[in-house]
């Protein structure tokens, strides 16, 4: 079993003091945002009686979401990072990507990507909604287009707003992608609302080809949206932006952890911790690596060193859910045999 959340939760604040963080920014771009420096404004992490659960914790509960038969919209589960879940009221809503087609020749693809939706009572049992996808993003009706990645929060009225990365044809062979937003009052029809980061923008850290959003939270009137860059110097690195509206994330910037870009490649999640703090949870499929830091709310471009790691053959990208009502942990991963899947932890609550 893993030792107390907050020994963990102090560890990495000593490091991060310790330490210092520079962030970085790409030299033919104007300057990033003005975040908070930590060596004028220290970091405060408040104590949390959350354990986040070690590897060992997880008890599988096998198969919950399995591919759509041979020409449906979601016969190729994988080939992006459209993977996002939230409770709202009682039902547990799981936003996935679905693929149609596949390209072997050139860079070998899916094609024609798209985020649909399952709901649950329980976590465990999902049903797959009856008018998928809900998202489609085919301005050009171009293969390679499509809604790819999907980070997920919850607006002033309890909406659901998604986030999603927007592949638009550029050329015969490329493509670019700007970060969209979408908005849904029950979670299952949603509305699109146009460019919420413009990769043609060049205070954005990481513009100018590709950006992805894994995960968005939205807090004490800030939004924050956690995004990957593409195509660029920062590719497959970790970014962040912030502002006060869903559309207004008018700073961005490197997220670092003790001074030092984070590496990830995949989607990713987030968990309430404190009324300050959360848990980050991001992946590298690259390295079959999920992890947990902790960031706090006044500085969203510092993260402490992970305070969980989980490697696990059957799962290739994962994020959390903590149910408080339930005292239970959900982890909901992605299979490398075109699948989800979802194992459960004990949760020690205050």
């Amino acid at each position: 079993m893993q030792d107390n959340f907050n020994f963990y939760l102090t560890t990495a604040l000593a490091s991060i003091l310790m330490t210092g963080c520079c962030l970085s920014t790409l030299p033919t771009r104007p300057p990033t945002a003005d975040f908070p420096d930590p060596h004028t404004t220290p970091i405060q992490w408040p104590t949390s009686s959350v354990n986040i659960p070690s590897q060992s914790d997880w008890v599988d509960q096998g198969i919950i979401l399995e591919a759509g038969a041979e020409g449906e919209w979601d016969y190729y589960l994988w080939g992006g990072f459209a993977f996002s879940v939230i409770k709202k009221d009682d039902t547990y809503y799981l936003y996935y990507q679905g693929s149609s087609d596949y390209r072997t020749e050139s860079d070998e693809t899916v094609l024609w990507r798209a985020i649909g939706v399952a709901t649950s009572t329980d976590g465990i049992h999902f049903t797959k909604y009856d008018g998928n996808p809900i998202l489609a993003w085919f301005p050009n009706h171009y293969g390679e287009e499509g809604a790819v990645s999907s980070g997920i929060t919850l607006g002033e009225q309890k909406e659901t707003f998604l986030y999603y990365g927007a592949n638009t044809q550029e050329s015969l062979t490329m493509v670019n992608a700007d970060v969209r937003a979408a908005s849904s009052s029950d979670g299952l029809n949603f509305t699109d609302l146009g460019i919420a980061l413009n990769r043609k923008d060049r205070s954005v850290w990481g513009g100018g080809d590709e950006l992805f959003p894994v995960t968005a939270i939205h807090d004490s009137g800030k939004w924050i949206v956690y995004y990957i860059p593409n195509g660029t110097p920062e590719s497959g690195l970790l970014g962040v932006a912030y502002g006060d509206q869903y559309n207004g994330l008018d700073q961005s910037s490197a997220v670092t952890s003790g001074g030092k870009p984070i590496s990830v490649w995949g989607t990713a999640g987030h968990v309430r911790l404190t009324t300050d703090t959360y848990a980050l949870i991001l992946n590298n499929v690259r390295a079959n690596r999920t992890e947990v830091r902790v960031v706090s709310l006044r500085t969203p471009n510092i993260l402490s060193e992970p305070v969980a790691i989980y490697q696990f053959d059957e799962v290739q990208q994962a994020i959390l859910l903590l149910d408080e009502e339930n005292k239970t942990w959900f982890m909901y991963y992605r299979t490398p045999e075109n699948s989800y899947g979802v194992k459960l932890a004990p949760a020690s609550m205050p």
